[in-house]
């Protein structure tokens, strides 16, 4: 079996959907699965409904939100939430994810909204590539990136990336954050 790592970005709506897409496929063949999102405090639909599952799936699959309710201004990481994110992320990295990975073994692992976390400097970029290569070449393996920018450095040791473009959206009518669409 060969390993892939896929890299799912770009300011259209749809990243994290597709991610969730594979894990549900995942799921279905028996995989064991980590999904771990990003500046997401866990209160999204998705996550409500992986922890409903019947026994029979939640024991293949464990989801980690590494995040807070608060917004996280690009432009200021000194606030509560960005330095919060940032404590929280490192703190994953170091202690959690480590053990996680050799008592789950998962074969997919999704790290969702990483890629922006990197990008606006909540994780430095060089940790994330590390982390990333341990799944290059691990037939064992698969992962999963997602968010609106991802590093070129990552989508470079990618084996597929598909860029998300946004063509029309309901946030421009004001529409945002729709329950069961959105969260």
């Amino acid at each position: 079996m060969i390993s892939m790592l896929l890299v799912y970005y770009g300011k259209g709506k749809g990243k994290t959907t597709a991610a969730l897409g594979t894990v549900l496929r995942a799921l279905g063949r028996g995989w064991r699965v980590l999904l771990v999102q990003f500046m997401k405090s866990g209160s999204s639909g998705e996550t409500h409904f992986l922890k409903s599952l019947p026994q029979t799936y939640r024991k293949r699959i464990y989801v980690i939100s590494v995040g807070v309710e608060e917004f996280i201004n690009p432009e200021d990481l000194s606030n509560y939430a960005a330095s919060v994110t940032m404590a929280l992320i490192y703190g994953f990295f170091k202690e959690v994810y480590p053990s996680l990975m050799r008592g789950l073994r998962p074969k997919l692992v999704v790290f969702d909204e990483l890629g922006i976390a990197s990008h606006i400097g909540l994780i430095e970029e060089g940790l994330v590539l590390s982390i990333l290569r341990r799944f290059v070449g691990n037939p064992e393996k698969h992962a999963i990136i997602t968010g609106r920018y991802v590093p070129k450095t990552v989508r470079d040791v990618a084996d597929l990336v598909t860029e998300v473009r946004e063509v029309k959206h309901y946030y421009k009518k004001g529409f945002a954050n729709i329950e069961g669409l959105d969260v």
